[in-house]
């Protein structure tokens, strides 16, 4: 099975996943500088050994926690060399195996102690398996997010002053922070590491693995979170059409009353106002919703259903009477993320038609303390 294969079959069970709650499909591209920890490498200057690297990745959020993706990155490496080792392509031999004899030192520069520059031209794709810690473990919806990946991957070194094509298995680590900045949009800063082989610059010293190290800031694009975009600004638009139009029909009516009959036929839709679908309620310290509450579900999915342009909005609460108020808040905010989840991946309800906020223990929609442990749902018409 060769590498395009490998990379079909992974981008193939990727689109079989479920869109999840949280962003869907999403794409990342970024820029920086990297480094490589090979065998004397500390003999160059550590400035000289910074290189610059390039990264762009396709991924899916297959639960709102868990996400995969495909990352290709890369360019340019500066590693050191001496006259010690085995090198592969040595001219002295067929070519074909490792030899006492470096190719490289004929396309290089030797310094006076002996050392000389490697460089490497390469291109690193990999499969992550990452994780959002603020899901994770805050069940958080702030702008913030910070997300460990670990990978394996292909590296392919490309012939270049010297140094021989080789390819590599490697694995792959990373730490991604980021920022919301518009729903559609994050800024991201990520610091990864690649193990590659010790034969990954064609010379082979008797090391295990030579890493390397990186930081690029980049952009990710949100597909899924790009419909809710596009969706509320559909309404926007609407909206004012709508109040384009009432103002249009009264002063017709006010000044021509020749087109009374003809324009009152045709009135606009009055819109309807929000208002209380349903609500969940929770056991003590619980953010799972009872058997007894799937008649409660079953009602808020057929109201969607009946109603295709319709939203809802997911408010949960804590009782005040327990708890502190930060633990509460975090316990509204499991409870509204319980409910989401439920409608999405049980009922095939569309992310974009749900929003879901937690509110704690600082509002309580009832004066019976047992009774606001629930989560509020309000229907949202179009």
């Amino acid at each position: 099975m060769n590498k395009k294969t490998i990379i079909s079959l992974m981008l193939g069970a990727m689109s079989m996943l479920p869109a999840s709650a949280q962003d869907g499909w999403f794409v990342d591209v970024g820029g920086g500088v990297q480094t490589i920890f090979s065998s004397d490498a500390s003999k160059l200057d550590f400035g000289k050994r910074l290189t610059p690297s390039y990264r762009i990745g396709v991924g899916k959020w297959i639960t709102p926690v868990y996400a995969l993706r495909l990352q290709v990155g890369g360019y340019a490496l500066n590693g050191m060399s001496t006259s010690e080792g085995l090198y592969l392509r040595d001219p002295q031999t067929d070519g074909s195996v490792y030899g006492p004899h470096d190719p490289v030192i004929d396309n290089v520069t030797v310094r006076p102690d002996g050392t000389y520059r490697h460089y490497l031209r390469y291109v690193n794709a990999h499969a992550d398996f990452m994780v959002s810690l603020s899901r994770l473990l805050l069940s958080g919806q702030g702008k913030f997010d910070v997300l460990p990946a670990v990978g394996l991957g292909y590296a392919r070194t490309f012939a270049y002053r010297g140094t021989a094509a080789t390819n590599s298995l490697t694995a792959n680590f990373s730490v991604l922070a980021k920022y919301k900045a518009t729903k559609c949009l994050d800024v991201n800063l990520e610091i990864g590491s690649a193990l590659m082989p010790d034969h990954f610059d064609g010379r082979i010293t008797g090391k295990m693995y030579e890493p390397t190290l990186g930081a690029t800031l980049g952009l990710t694009y949100n597909f899924n979170a790009s419909k809710v975009c596009a969706k509320k600004e559909r309404s926007r638009k609407q909206h004012r059409e709508a109040v384009v139009d009432t103002v249009y029909m009264v002063e017709r009516i006010v000044e021509r009353p020749i087109y009374k009959e003809r324009i009152v036929e045709k009135p606009v839709a009055k819109k309807q106002n929000p208002f209380r679908l349903a609500s969940i309620s929770f056991a003590y310290a619980s953010a799972k919703p009872s058997e007894k509450q799937n008649v409660v579900f079953e009602n808020i999915v057929e109201y969607l259903k009946q109603n295709p342009s319709a939203r809802i909005r997911l408010d949960g609460y804590a009782d005040k009477a327990t708890g502190k108020a930060k633990t509460n808040l975090m316990l509204s905010i499991r409870r509204t993320d319980s409910v989401r989840n439920i409608l999405i991946e049980r009922y095939n309800i569309a992310p974009s038609r749900i929003e879901a906020q937690g509110i704690g223990s600082n509002a309580q929609p009832y004066e019976n303390n047992n009774l606001n442990r629930v989560v509020i749902v309000t229907a949202i018409p179009e």
